[in-house]
């Protein structure tokens, strides 16, 4: 378990799924992060946690409340450690939970965690044009913008921009530890 002030991040187990199967047949959380359109069953959510034990190269956790309500969920995905990166993906599904900060204070929790636990050097995230609240809160987070992929992301009859985000471990060891 990652803590942060107000946050617990808990590896994602079984008994979250059901929140997930919800999650994940939302249309405006779909469009927001670029998931795949199609519904998706139980049954697919089962396989899909099933095969998250053996992969070496994906991480989620659930963001839950310290007392315990369930947020969203925060991920590095494509981790390799011979190269020392990842990239970074969350979301927050309850709209109540959005613009309170939580999604900053995760994407810092695992940050410090990526960098200093598992001795990462770069993390990168890669963001659709349209989802402004994920571009401010990496952007708070000491991510800068590296480049754009043109078109790269259909949705709703249109292609969008996805944008490039990066942060160095030396860029975040200046600027958060300095002081301790």
């Amino acid at each position: 378990m990652i803590s942060t002030p107000r946050l617990h991040l808990w590896s994602l187990e079984r008994h979250d799924l059901m929140k997930n199967y919800h999650w994940a047949n939302q249309r405006q959380l779909i469009r927001w992060t670029g998931m795949h359109p199609f519904p998706k069953t139980a049954g697919e959510l089962e396989r899909w946690y099933d095969g998250l034990s053996s992969r070496q190269d994906m991480k989620i956790f659930a963001i839950k409340t310290k007392e315990g309500e369930y947020l969203g969920n925060i991920e590095l995905r494509d981790i390799d450690h011979l190269v020392g990166r990842a990239e970074m993906g969350i979301f927050l599904a309850d709209p109540e939970s959005r613009g309170q900060g939580y999604g900053r204070e995760a994407l810092r929790g695992l940050v410090e965690f990526s960098f200093g636990d598992l001795r990462l050097h770069r993390l990168y995230a890669r963001i659709l044009e349209h989802n402004q609240a994920a571009q401010k809160a990496f952007l708070a987070c000491d991510f800068e913008i590296e480049g754009r992929e043109r078109q790269a992301h259909y949705d709703q009859w249109r292609h969008w921009d996805v944008l490039c985000y990066g942060l160095l471990a030396p860029e975040w060891k200046e600027k958060h530890h300095a002081t301790h």
